[in-house]
């Protein structure tokens, strides 16, 4: 049976000697004019959990899986590709709640819990993820999916400044520590590794659309994303199961390769909300990135609601989230906000009542 390596509390916050340097995932834009989401269940599939640190640890999920995934260059096993649930401690909730999902749909897939870096309680340095974004980016895409979708809001989101928020900071800094991590436990092999996030809800079909995306997938892979909500049409159609992105939003479930995670790691520092850097890398060529399709991984709820992370941009999209942006909520403790950039004139801070967003939670 294969391994699971290293342990993901343990992945350091170092330059890599590979010559990258190391440094949200904020959800997806939702839209007005779709209905919610109705989400396929099956009865769970029998597996032997097994503690390795304790109740709410590090886990992992053994059993049975023999499909083998052969793509051009990308060779992976099911009961070889490894998993990490990036959790954080304070949100035993959101864990026991995955494991369960990933139990149900994913039989036989290794994971385990990747502590998340905590943005309310720890300072993520500025050469890791800026304390600041513009929009500019996300305006284009967001006007290309208005239109894409046949949506009258074309102008509902507008360039901004805005001040990350420490939930986007420490969201960012973990899919930097679980990049390093992917090239850690690769060692000199081209081994991937599949990132989760603990809201993570994976389909019925997850093993079989993924065994043919996989099969499909061209040896240039650097990232393939399982969930995702797409901006931009595809560059081009792959397989029934597979297609080239230009431009997605959400860091809930994706496979990386350690070529991968070094091209991350050589861009930082993070300058934007962590999905949409990643999404602009993709878009400019830098990394090839590919979705299967139709996704195979949704969040367990919409975007801003029960989330840690206070999107800096839900001005335009969140009216009725259930995040309340309150100073301690949205800074943490009183030594984090005195560390906190000085606000410009430029910056835009919400207005919880303002009517200018969406709040669907489709098309996550």
């Amino acid at each position: 049976s294969s391994k699971v390596f290293g342990d993901c509390s343990g992945a350091v916050l170092a330059a890599m000697a590979v010559g990258g340097r190391v440094g949200v995932a904020p959800g997806p834009l939702a839209g007005t004019k779709k209905k919610g989401l109705k989400r396929g269940r099956r009865a769970s599939s029998a597996a032997t959990y097994r503690d390795v640190v304790g109740p709410l640890g590090r886990r992992r999920v053994r059993g049975e899986c023999p499909q083998v995934f052969e793509g051009a260059g990308h060779t992976v096993a099911v009961r070889d590709l490894q998993a990490v649930v990036v959790n954080l401690e304070r949100r035993p909730d959101r864990l026991e709640g995955c494991v369960k999902r990933l139990s149900a749909h994913c039989p036989g897939l290794h994971h385990e819990r990747f502590a998340a870096t905590d943005g309310r309680k720890h300072i993520v340095p500025a050469s890791e993820v800026a304390s600041a974004w513009n929009t500019a980016r996300n305006v284009v895409y967001q006007r290309l999916r208005a239109i894409r979708k046949g949506w009258d809001d074309l102008d509902t989101y507008q360039e901004r400044t805005l001040e990350l928020s420490p939930g986007e900071r420490g969201c960012a800094s973990s899919h930097i520590r679980a990049w390093q991590y992917c090239i850690e436990q690769a060692g000199d092999s081209q081994r991937p590794l599949l990132v989760l996030e603990d809201d993570a809800d994976p389909m019925p079909d997850f093993m079989p659309t993924l065994s043919r995306a996989l099969a499909a997938l061209p040896a240039d892979a650097h990232v393939l994303y399982l969930g995702y909500s797409q901006a931009a049409n595809w560059r081009r159609e792959i397989s029934p199961e597979l297609v080239e992105s230009e431009y997605v939003w959400t860091t809930v479930g994706y496979i990386v390769w350690p070529a991968g995670a070094r091209k991350f790691l050589s861009q930082l520092p993070v300058d934007q909300p962590v999905d949409n850097w990643m999404a602009q890398l993709n878009a400019s060529g830098d990394i090839k990135a590919y979705c299967v399709r139709p996704k195979i991984v949704r969040q367990a709820e919409a975007w801003n609601v029960n989330s840690d992370v206070a999107h800096s941009d839900e001005h335009y999209w969140g009216p009725d989230s259930d995040i309340h942006h309150s100073d301690s909520f949205y800074w943490g403790p009183e030594d984090i906000q005195a560390a906190r950039p000085k606000p410009s004139a430029t910056t835009l801070f919400w207005d919880v009542g303002s009517e200018d967003s969406e709040g669907s939670t489709e098309d996550l």
